[in-house]
């Protein structure tokens, strides 16, 4: 989804947001609709996680770029509230799509949520304008943006804290088991984190409006670190873990809000969707190359038995990311008028 977005996103950039999201739409439905009729694990492979995996990588570059462009005092803000959507979509679907499967089966569960895919997506689509209009282009990707550091700074920042960020939703339900509970609690625990993000998002939206994006990305990132390691590591009980969850969704997400913001900021000169696209191939790559890395350390470190090594790993990256994003706004600093330490970048 997100290594495809460079291209989905110059699309967006050169045909439209809307059309560019339509694509996305009918595609998801599609890999729904089939995925309802797999019988082994490879089809399933094929039509949830390729197929569907291109059709939102079609919807997610517009989607992201969008409110960015149509604010400029309240960027923060409004960036924030309309990725909090996804969390609130993970949330029902979540719920939605257990409750289904319970009732009727997962073949109608999947056939009904590619109806529901297509009737909201393609309704929401409509409401896809534009500020900047699409314009005729003579490449598909932006090369330019790779002589920039900030590109680079951005890149770095994504890819480490995607790397790390997925540790505790992957393996929260496990963390929960081990000392203990139940599935359920995993469930629990993970609709409590993803409840988290949804206002997390949208406070830290704000925070950047007053005092810089780059600021609160920072701050937030040392904060996730300084949270998750102790917290995690020291659990023995189900209430620390619910702690845990609450702040970490409340805090650690920030990053997945924040980067359209600074993007937005610092590429004015660029068509937006299109620099995000070649951001987000960074975050996909963080995302595999982490996730991958966290099992092994989890099955060859770990044992099995505990999340030592993993939990390292995953504050390890998220510090990285912070450090990255220091860097950053050194960067972002030096090159303005205003060398102040202190100031909203």
């Amino acid at each position: 989804m997100f290594c495809l977005n460079t291209f989905t996103g110059a699309l967006a950039d050169k045909k439209g947001y809307r059309f560019t999201a339509y694509i996305g739409t009918v595609v998801c439905t599609i890999a729904y609709i089939l995925a309802s009729f797999s019988s082994k694990v490879w089809q399933l492979m094929l039509t949830q996680g390729v197929l569907f995996g291109v059709g939102a990588s079609f919807l997610l570059a517009p989607t992201n770029s969008l409110a960015a462009q149509w604010f400029d005092k309240y960027r923060g803000l409004a960036t924030g509230i309309s990725i909090a959507g996804s969390s609130i979509g993970g949330l029902w679907f979540t719920v939605a799509t257990q409750s289904i499967m319970d009732q009727i089966g997962p073949e109608w569960a999947l056939r009904i949520l590619g109806i529901l895919t297509l009737v909201v997506t393609g309704t929401m689509n409509m409401f896809y304008f534009q500020r900047v209009p699409p314009k005729p282009r003579k490449r598909i990707i932006e090369l330019s943006v790779t002589k920039r550091l900030t590109f680079w700074l951005i890149a770095l920042e994504l890819f480490a804290a995607y790397a790390g960020y997925w540790a505790l939703v992957f393996y929260i339900g496990t963390t929960a088991k081990q000392i203990g509970g139940t599935l359920q609690d995993g469930s629990h625990l993970l609709l409590v984190l993803n409840a988290g993000t949804v206002i997390g998002r949208v406070i830290t939206g704000y925070i950047a409006d007053k005092f810089g994006s780059i600021n609160t990305l920072a701050v937030s990132l040392i904060l996730t670190v300084a949270i998750e390691v102790p917290l995690w590591m020291t659990a023995k009980s189900l209430a620390p873990l619910y702690v845990l969850c609450t702040l970490y969704g409340l805090i650690s997400s920030t990053f997945i809000s924040l980067n359209p913001v600074i993007v937005a900021v610092h590429f004015k000169d660029i068509p937006l969707s299109s620099v995000l696209g070649m951001t987000n191939m960074f975050s996909g790559l963080g995302g595999l190359s982490g996730s991958l890395s966290q099992g092994a350390i989890f099955e060859t470190y770990d044992k099995r038995m505990n999340f030592t090594n993993t939990i390292i790993f995953s504050g390890t990256f998220i510090l990285l990311s912070a450090i990255a994003t220091l860097v950053l706004r050194a960067h972002v600093i030096k090159k303005g008028s205003d060398r102040r330490f202190f100031q909203r970048v």
